[in-house]
């Protein structure tokens, strides 16, 4: 299946692929597109408002981006006019946190570190609740 980073670069040349993209990639899952949904967003807007040349092309002359999907920004080179009419749809930047957390995690030692301190905080919760449960205080 191919995946976002081959077609990211895309969106200079059919500008309609960004919000399609960013809202199939969203972290908020309650607004990412269900498969459905994308289908109809690509019928709907996507096919009629591309020129009929560009989607004849296996695949536009542009430079392509090795970016992680959620750190490139699709937006970038699109016109201001798109941008404000359909910015609804755009995904908002990683936060740091979560960049941070990815870059450590990383690390073998650090990821089993914070998997021990999951399970750990996981198992004293089941312990609070059961007390609390009981009436103990």
């Amino acid at each position: 299946m191919p995946s976002p980073y081959q077609f990211q670069h895309m969106t200079r040349a059919v500008p309609m692929l960004a919000p399609l993209f960013d809202r199939m990639t969203t972290r908020d899952i309650p607004r990412r597109f269900k498969a459905s949904e994308a289908l109809q967003f690509f019928e709907e807007h996507v096919i009629p408002l591309t020129p009929q040349h560009v989607l004849s092309l296996a695949a536009p002359d542009l430079p392509f981006s090795p970016v992680p999907y959620d750190y490139y920004d699709r937006w970038k080179y699109l016109d201001p006019e798109f941008v404000e009419k359909w910015g609804v749809y755009r995904e908002p930047p990683v936060p740091r946190y979560v960049r941070f957390l990815r870059e450590i995690c990383l690390y073998p030692r650090v990821l089993y570190t914070i998997g021990f301190i999951r399970r750990v905080a996981r198992f004293l919760c089941r312990v609070w609740t059961i007390f609390r449960m009981s009436g103990w205080r």
